[in-house]
């Protein structure tokens, strides 16, 4: 499968969660941090090629963005708790159900 991965800030700062649950997809994302005037927050997230990021979080904006073939967890971005091992099945069980 193939990801896209994101970073980009949202004006969203006291609530910076995804408007939809990215559990039901079984994508990561973290708050990075914020802006120094703490006017936004920084958003890392994973989302399969042909997802729309607006979807999740409609305003977002200074957006990067890089493609991959694979989630990479590190350190600073762990593998959520709540997170299944991947398989190609489930990611396209999840995915005919948005």
């Amino acid at each position: 499968m193939k990801y896209i991965r994101y970073r980009f800030y949202t004006k969203s700062v006291d609530d910076p969660r995804p408007l939809k649950d990215l559990k039901g997809i079984g994508m990561p994302y973290w708050v990075s941090g914020y802006s120094g005037d703490m006017s936004a927050a920084i958003i890392v997230c994973y989302l399969p090629v042909g997802i729309d990021l607006f979807q999740y979080w409609d305003d977002a904006y200074d957006i990067d963005k890089q493609d991959c073939d694979e989630i990479v967890y590190t350190d600073r971005f762990p593998k959520p708790k709540w997170m299944p091992q991947p398989t190609l099945y489930n990611a396209a069980r999840k995915l005919t159900h948005l």
